[in-house]
């Protein structure tokens, strides 16, 4: 932004996709490839999820050693309403079922971030990305070698607006800070 100080950023957090081409916006920061074909999308970045509670809930119920451990555990998951962010939102409530099984979760929350603000509070377990939880205080990445689905984040934008300087220069200064992303 002091690069280019004329260029106006607004930005939107929505977990549904915008539709860029009646310009609700003029790009996207999106958590799935794009389903509209006729739009330029450039990958950004792989996003890693892991299982999550608060110091609190996990001095409370104790610190899962093991899978089978998951399943004596309160989960709060993505619940219903809007597309999931992440290909497979439920991949941590099979993991601590048994049989292959989902376990039921305590409760359901239709935004990451208010799947943060549950875990913050103590509520359960549950699955994050990374990045959401790498600056908040008391949050305790849980079995640190289970990993979950990888999420490709895109770049993404109508034809339209290929050839325009603002959102070129938005897109070099995105990838520019993404260069350094250590998640």
């Amino acid at each position: 932004m002091k690069l280019n100080p004329e260029i106006e950023v607004e930005l939107i957090f929505d977990d549904k996709e915008l539709d860029l081409s009646t310009r609700q916006a003029d790009i996207g920061i999106w958590m799935r490839r794009p389903k509209q074909l006729n739009y330029i999308q450039k990958k950004l970045i792989d996003i890693n999820y892991h299982i999550y509670g608060s110091a609190k809930y996990l001095e409370q119920y104790g610190h899962p050693k093991n899978l089978s451990d998951l399943n004596k555990h309160k989960f709060i998951s993505y619940g219903r309403g809007t597309p999931s962010p992440v290909f497979n939102p439920d991949w941590a409530l099979k993991l601590a079922g048994k049989d292959n099984k989902k376990i039921k979760p305590i409760m359901k929350v239709n935004s990451v971030y208010g799947l943060l603000l549950a875990v913050q509070s103590g509520v359960g377990l549950a699955a994050l990305p990374d990045y959401i939880t790498a600056s908040i205080p008391n949050i305790i990445r849980v079995l640190p070698k289970i990993e979950g689905p990888k999420t490709e984040a895109h770049f993404v934008y109508p034809q339209s607006l290929k050839d325009v300087a603002r959102v070129i220069a938005f897109r070099n200064f995105l990838y520019s800070k993404i260069k350094k992303w250590e998640f």
